[in-house]
């Protein structure tokens, strides 16, 4: 995301909002371009919000860029609930590189991130999720026709082939949860072979017997999707 934000600064323009922002960095970068005014960074943890704002200021962007403990696009202090308030229907864009859901198909919190928008985001407005290509280009494509007013653009940024390495508690257990999905009915995961070198594509189910029969983990690529919200199409 990084990157692409550095790539695509065509797209960055206004005022934004960095849903989950972590330690700040999207929204720092972001506010360093010339085009931007404004980015207002949203967090769960308030020890994140914490050190985001410490970093904004090292980097010599407070106070073009502020940070508020909340939840999705609800701040929890009456400082954060009046200025988003008053972004409503005016957001240029929002950059996010949400966390894994639990307990479903994995897609929760990006479902959140373009629904929670719709409030805020002006016509023509983008949105740039960080998005794992394990999820097949059927979900990516489906969460535009899930959330109306939005549409699909494509794919703008993207690292190289990646372990998506079991050797780690949280991703086995994501791993895991996919493959229930996919035993529920789900749509299938399209994660990297690795005995291809990525070449040709395994579900989830195919990613954990390999990996359990191996000890080789699938391979990832970490993207980044854009997607356009039109207020007409609402």
């Amino acid at each position: 995301m990084l990157r692409t934000i550095a790539d695509h600064r065509e797209l960055f323009q206004g005022v934004g909002v960095d849903w989950g922002c972590g330690t700040g960095c999207l929204a720092i970068v972001a506010a360093k371009l010339p085009a931007v005014e404004r980015i207002i960074g949203l967090d769960k943890i308030e020890l994140n919000v914490d050190v985001a704002a410490q970093n904004a200021i090292d980097n010599g962007c407070s106070p073009s860029v502020v940070f508020f403990h909340g939840d999705s696009y609800l701040p929890k202090n009456a400082a954060g609930k009046r200025i988003l308030g008053e972004l409503r229907g005016s957001l240029d864009f929002v950059v996010a590189n949400p966390p894994a859901s639990q307990g479903d198909d994995g897609f929760s919190f990006r479902r959140l991130v373009l629904s929670g928008g719709r409030e805020f985001l002006k016509d023509g407005a983008v949105v740039l999720l960080q998005i794992s290509i394990q999820y097949g280009a059927t979900r990516i494509e489906r969460l535009a026709a899930e959330t109306p007013g939005f549409t699909y653009e494509k794919m703008v940024g993207s690292s190289g082939w990646v372990d998506f390495d079991q050797g780690r508690s949280d991703l086995r257990h994501q791993l895991e949860e996919y493959v229930i999905e996919e035993q529920r009915g789900g749509l299938e995961y399209a994660f990297g072979d690795p005995r291809r070198h990525g070449q040709s594509s395994i579900n989830a189910r195919e990613a954990l017997d390999l990996f359990q029969e191996t000890g080789v983990s699938p391979l990832t690529q970490w993207q980044v999707h854009l997607y356009r919200f039109r207020r007409a199409a609402v």
